[in-house]
């Protein structure tokens, strides 16, 4: 199964040196979606919210394949 590396670029920036063994991109899509949405509740706890934040994601030869922003993660209704 291939790994996939899940950079975080927040308020600062979190590298991913483990990575996760996924099987798919779809996998990695919903990964990053749990991932930002949990952030995002963190940021939330805070009184704020940055939409511009975002998750990255490379695959095991430090390729590029997917770019997840924050306001991607979420619908706002108002």
């Amino acid at each position: 199964m291939p790994r996939f590396f899940f950079h975080i670029y927040d308020d600062d920036v979190a590298l991913d040196d483990e990575g996760l063994d996924l099987p798919d991109l779809d996998a990695v899509r919903k990964q990053a979606l749990i991932g930002a949405r949990s952030l995002i509740c963190e940021e939330v706890t805070k009184g704020h919210i940055n939409l511009g934040h975002r998750i990255e994601v490379e695959d095991e030869d430090r390729r590029p394949v997917l770019t997840l922003p924050f306001a991607s993660a979420v619908e706002i209704e108002g």
